[in-house]
């Protein structure tokens, strides 16, 4: 299969945003990466995370701070986090980018180097931003090469104030475009490469090669835009492809080179094909925070499919997951989607329970005190992400059924099932408001002689079952709104007796069936 060499190495990334993270570590004054204490790569490790993503470290525009500063959206967006926010809190946009330079200020070229030994010596990867869509405006190119750019008349620039711009080059004045998502107004602080030319697409490449060279895999921002038909559609003229080859040549030297798409208008089947190990699933997101809400028929498919996708309940586009669903949901949407098959993306402060999403521009943010709840939530789930059967093994949907005739809540548990060897997880939740009941078959096969262990991963609970009673009708679930399990499973001879035997429950959450009669 296309694009999976790296693939099972890297399954959970964490994205950071680095100016604003090296300026808390620093309490208000930036340290550089090189002086990021080993504490921070140890607890990385300790929750499963096998890359780290570092948003922000190239070298910022001048332009487009300039823009920053002045933008009338986004100084609402300042005020509304930050009240007391001055001009030296802002900077330039992560993603108008004038150079693949890492910034002086967070250390260069030395620090990124030695936060990446950090993370190589705790078997750790670092993924690095590559924005192949446009450049800053004030790149160096739009004076040296205007030749790379989308060029437009002072008819267009007239015309469209907004998505064109005068620049004075070598070859004397040009009018540029900004680069643009066809369905958005122009960025502003941007200008628009011309991927339809070979020598813009050769210059484009040993970009991605230099910053190749630096890292163990690329998040590729906007990736769809310079698939040719999105491009042509916008600007018009016919293009060759430009992913195919270049990602072919970055692995030419580097084999295991990871690339990540940001794609959406499902578009992403496409970017597998040219090479992609994963792109963007934004779906699960929207459908726990919307009306849709989770359902079993969302995911119901081959585990292939959901290994190509990367899947998060934030990131620095996204409000915070935390202001956004209650606890008892968001433990529900976090313990299902990040124990799918999906590469899973956590973002800086979720595991905290971090409230207030800082605008990329933003260098300072209140200080915000963790919630304790969503923080040892999110060290239990860490542990079951980390789960051997689940990280080495074989995964399997599983498919509730009727408890009782006459009672559909059993749609509403979703059921999946992990094993390797000895190892099994199976995980259940609650995708509703109210009570639900349900049988659901644990795929274990032949148990005679055999007794089941529970050890929910996510509390304290143990229950013990008799290996034929599960091989024949499975378990019974009953749970609380919103409830979850992360099951460890053992599998053991029933003449075996532990300590645990006599801790054994049978509370409402997993009663026997024998009960339901009372509760038609």
């Amino acid at each position: 299969m296309k694009g999976s060499r790296a693939m099972n190495s890297c399954r959970t990334i964490l994205e950071i945003n680095t100016r604003l993270w090296l300026r808390q570590l620093g309490n208000g004054t930036p340290i550089t990466l090189s002086d990021v204490a080993g504490e921070h790569f140890d607890r990385w490790k300790s929750r499963a995370v096998d890359a780290v993503w570092l948003m922000g470290i190239w070298t910022p525009s001048s332009a487009s701070r300039q823009i920053a500063l002045v933008h009338e959206g986004l100084r609402k967006d300042y005020s509304e986090v930050l009240p007391d926010w001055n001009e030296d809190d802002v900077t330039a946009s992560p993603y108008a980018i004038v150079s693949y330079d890492v910034n002086p200020e967070l250390g260069g070229e030395e620090g990124l180097a030695k936060f990446r030994e950090n993370l190589h010596a705790r078997g750790m990867k670092l993924i690095l931003d590559f924005v192949p869509s446009h450049t800053a405006r004030d790149h160096p190119w739009t004076e040296s090469h205007p030749e790379y750019y989308v060029q437009g008349t002072e008819e267009d620039l007239a015309r469209d104030p907004d998505s064109w711009f005068h620049v004075e080059t070598v070859h004397g004045p040009k009018v540029l475009a900004h680069g643009r998502d066809p369905y958005f107004p122009a960025w502003s602080d941007t200008a628009q490469p011309d991927m339809r030319k070979l020598d813009t697409q050769i210059a484009v490449l040993g970009e991605l090669q230099k910053v190749a060279a630096r890292c163990d895999g690329v998040r590729c921002d906007m990736a769809m835009l310079i698939l040719s038909h999105v491009f042509t559609k916008t600007w018009g003229g016919d293009m060759r492809e430009f992913w195919p080859g270049a990602i072919r040549l970055v692995r030419e030297k580097k084999k295991d080179f990871l690339f990540i798409a940001e794609v959406y208008w499902g578009l992403d089947p496409e970017l597998h094909e040219m090479g992609f190990d994963y792109t963007y699933d934004k779906d699960p997101l929207d459908w726990a925070v919307g009306p849709t809400g989770l359902s079993r028929v969302q995911f119901d498919y081959d585990e292939e499919k959901h290994r190509r996708r990367l899947r998060f309940l934030e990131n620095h586009d996204e409000k915070r997951i935390a202001s956004r669903l209650s606890f008892p949901m968001h433990r529900a949407a976090a313990t299902w989607i990040f124990t799918l098959p999906s590469a899973n993306l956590f973002y800086q402060g979720q595991f905290m329970g971090t409230q207030l999403k800082a605008p990329v521009q933003l260098l300072r943010m209140p200080k915000e005190e963790p919630n304790q709840q969503i923080s040892e939530f999110y060290d239990a789930l860490m542990k079951v992400i980390g789960h051997d059967a689940k990280r080495l093994g074989q995964w399997a949907y599983l498919h509730p059924r009727q408890a009782w005739q006459g009672n559909e809540t059993f749609w509403q548990v979703l059921a999946q099932a992990w094993d390797d060897d000895d190892k099994h997880l199976r995980i259940f939740v609650n995708w509703a408001d109210y009570r639900t009941q349900c049988w659901v078959d644990l795929h274990f096969g032949n148990l005679q002689g055999k007794e089941v262990v529970l050890r929910d991963m996510l509390s304290d609970k143990v229950y013990i079952r008799d290996g034929v009673e599960v091989m024949m009708r499975g378990i019974y679930l009953d749970m609380e709104p919103w409830e979850v399990h992360a099951f460890d499973c053992e599998v053991r001879d029933a003449a075996a007796v532990t300590n645990e035997d006599s801790e054994e429950e049978i509370p409402a959450m997993l009663r026997d069936a024998q009960n339901r009669e009372h509760k038609k």
